[in-house]
């Protein structure tokens, strides 16, 4: 789905990560900076999420009903060059390992350099195309 705001297409992120509370202040973050979010709190919820409009995502790295790498991996079958990113409370260093495979880690709470990244993954919003 193509979010517009003003006439611009938002830059749009898949945000996943079980805990209620670090998804809401990555949320706010990046609505802040101009992201579209769409919020999954397990990785059956991010499976539900049309991938079509992403222009990036950003997994924790160890989820309730499987984890972020593995994820990652089904997220690239079916988009090959969605970005990827993860972040992490301290998984276990084998998980943040796997996931370095598909994209940077990054430590939460510190969101900067997250933020940082999704700026870079996303295309900055767009005017809509003209007929």
């Amino acid at each position: 789905m193509i979010v517009t705001v003003g006439g611009h297409i938002m830059p749009t992120v898949l945000l996943v990560d079980d805990s209620a509370v670090a998804r809401h202040a990555v949320a706010q973050r990046l609505i802040a900076e101009g992201f579209v979010v769409h919020q999954a709190g397990s990785a059956a919820e991010a499976r539900a999420v049309t991938l079509s409009g992403l222009d990036c995502a950003i997994l924790d790295v160890d989820l309730p009903d499987g984890d972020g790498p593995s994820l990652a991996t089904e997220l690239r079958a079916a988009r090959p060059a969605l970005p990827i990113a993860f972040f992490t409370a301290g998984a276990a260093p084998d998980l943040v390992t796997r996931s370095q495979a598909h994209g940077p880690v990054f430590t939460k709470p510190a969101l900067d350099a997250l933020i940082a990244w999704a700026h870079a993954a996303a295309p900055p919003a767009q005017p809509p195309p003209t007929k």
